[in-house]
């Protein structure tokens, strides 16, 4: 059985957002754990349920704390990072998972205060998360940011009616957050990327942890899954060599923002 000290993040902390529901928080929350890390969960809406995402995390012999709030609010982000970095130690993984509604409608139909919402939980969360945690990155010479873009954000070819239009522009301006700033902090030993997925299939809550460990197999599951997600993001966080990347997973369908 391999060490816990022989994991090639073990001593790293991990902060991820979104990470109490089903989707991609969980499923990289804990494919971060099993490759030692210990990890921060931030959650907007179920207390409860991120600290399932614990219990599993610490199963796996890490350590695991959870902090409720909007990272969208300065103020959520200041205590998410100072909590983890009394608690855990200084985040040197962030990932940003948590994102905006989907909601197609005509951009008439979007009101101001909506697409302002979206804008702050797609960018500014994102802003603040890195203006809070890449000080202490470049201090240590190690850092690994990620972001959760969306495939073909940048060029988004359908209605409004069909694919939301501030969604897609939130998920094209993190493509565009982490390309630029890759440049500036790769001298640090910075690495800044998005993992951009197009549909994905959401495994059932119970099942994340048993596919993370490689116990459920996804077999017959349209791919990808949130855990094909979390793989290419654990990836990203083990390899220096990759930064200012956008990483596409469009899946079977490319183009397409539903399954039938």
């Amino acid at each position: 059985m391999t060490s816990a000290d022989a994991l090639p993040l073990a001593g790293r902390v991990a902060l991820v957002t979104g990470a109490a529901g089903k989707g991609v928080g969980r499923a990289t929350a804990l494919a971060l754990a099993r490759e030692g890390a210990d990890v921060a969960l931030n959650t907007h809406r179920s207390l409860a349920d991120a600290e399932v995402v614990a219990e599993q995390v610490r199963s796996l012999g890490r350590r695991a704390l959870v902090v409720g709030g909007d990272i969208a609010d300065p103020a959520t982000v200041d205590t998410l990072v100072a909590r983890a970095r009394e608690e855990l130690g200084p985040p040197d993984i962030v990932v940003a998972s948590a994102g905006g509604r989907w909601i197609p409608r005509p951009i008439e139909a979007i009101p101001p205060e909506e697409w302002r919402e979206a804008m702050a939980e797609e960018v500014d969360a994102v802003f603040l998360l890195l203006r809070a945690t890449l000080p202490a990155m470049r201090e240590a010479g190690w850092g690994r940011v990620v972001t959760v873009g969306g495939y073909d954000a940048e060029q988004w070819t359908v209605p409004p009616e069909v694919g939301p239009v501030d969604y897609a522009l939130g998920k094209a301006a993190r493509h565009w957050l982490v390309r630029t700033l890759a440049r500036h902090e790769a001298q640090h030993g910075v690495t800044l990327n998005a993992v951009a997925p197009g549909p994905i299939t959401r495994l059932a809550r119970e099942d994340v942890l048993d596919a993370v460990l490689g116990r459920l197999a996804l077999d017959g599951y349209h791919r990808p899954t949130q855990v094909d997600v979390a793989e290419a993001i654990v990836r990203l966080c083990l390899d220096a060599s990759v930064t200012g990347s956008i990483v596409a997973l469009p899946g079977p369908h490319p183009g397409a923002v539903t399954l039938e």
